[in-house]
């Protein structure tokens, strides 16, 4: 019987809005080992990063990605999502950014390159792709039991917060 493979390391970049969400997540996640909170602002991230235990909490981005960490979830504006995604990948970190993943098509598409250059991931986060919900409804579609469907309409209340950009 082999052993598991070692939890990857991971840090979050961005302790606003969505950030603690992230991880909260990462740190109750046996797949992950949480090492860092980064952030501009040193109080926030230590906000984020004091309730979940022995967790660093820091501001310099290439100080982060300098460090052993495997891969970053990137929590912030979505027009820094290009610079960090792409000082990430360049440094050999997986990454996920959350929605959107660039601010245009173009940046979208030289992170992708970049990834597949390296041959690390890149993810975008969507809120609700893995929620009960949404996998009943795939698995009935998939599995033909609501015959030819023609449309679908959902609708996603409580948007909480919009961002301007």
């Amino acid at each position: 019987m082999s052993a598991a493979p070692a939890p990857i390391r991971v840090a979050v970049v961005g302790a606003g809005y969505w950030g603690p969400n992230l991880a909260r997540n990462f740190k109750s996640c046996s797949d992950f080992q949480l090492t860092a909170i980064c952030d501009l602002d040193l109080a926030r991230a230590q906000r984020v990063a004091e309730p979940l235990g022995n967790i660093a909490a820091i501001t310099s981005l290439p100080a982060l990605l300098a460090s052993d960490i495997e891969a970053i979830a990137i929590a912030t504006p979505a027009q820094t999502h290009h610079g960090i995604a792409m000082e990430a990948l360049r440094m050999g970190k997986h990454v996920l950014v959350e929605k959107p993943l660039a601010d245009s098509v173009d940046k979208a598409s030289q992170m992708v390159d970049e990834a597949e250059l390296s041959s690390l991931v890149l993810m975008t986060d969507h809120t609700y792709c893995y929620t009960p919900a949404v996998a009943k409804i795939r698995e009935l579609v998939i599995g033909g039991h609501l015959g030819d469907l023609l449309f679908i309409d959902c609708t996603r209340i409580n948007l909480g917060l919009v961002q301007p950009d």
